[in-house]
């Protein structure tokens, strides 16, 4: 996916979590944060040249869908795009500090995935503020390299 479009999904995704309640709507929220700043770190490493911006949209690592004139998509193997989740795929390049920050807010994010969404671990005030605490470290960073997009 381009910057733009990256930098697009992150702004209706920070909509959707304004009208969401982080611990009553927490899976929900939880997600939009999640995918926003996966949005956020792969904007990032676009903009730095670690990945290439491409028109195209991630499936599993290596599987990406490919629009097509006709407007339907058709999966591909390609290079490294756009990242899933912070380590999938693995990125073999030097990654520049201030993404690297990005990518460790990440996973501080992630590391309630499991937990919460998925083993039945009910979500508290503190989950949510760490969440929301790593999550405004990764957008200040991606705001500070891509300020004008």
């Amino acid at each position: 996916m381009k910057i733009s479009g990256h930098l697009d999904k992150i702004r209706k995704l920070n909509q959707l979590r304004d009208r969401l309640d982080p611990l009553d709507d927490f899976e929900l929220w939880f997600w939009a944060t999640m995918l926003s700043g996966t949005h956020a770190v792969n904007a990032a490493l676009h903009h730095c040249g670690v990945t290439q911006p491409v028109e195209a949209y991630a499936m599993q690592p290596g599987v990406y869908l490919m629009p097509q004139a006709d407007g339907g998509l058709v999966p591909r193997f390609g290079a490294l795009g756009d990242i899933l989740h912070v380590g999938r795929p693995v990125i073999e390049a030097p990654v520049p500090e201030d993404v690297t920050q990005m990518m460790h807010a990440m996973e501080r994010i992630e590391a309630h995935r499991d937990p919460c969404v998925r083993e039945g671990c009910k979500p508290t005030r503190e989950i949510v503020d760490a969440c929301e605490q790593a999550f405004a470290e990764c957008l200040a960073i991606m705001n500070h390299r891509c300020p004008s997009e």
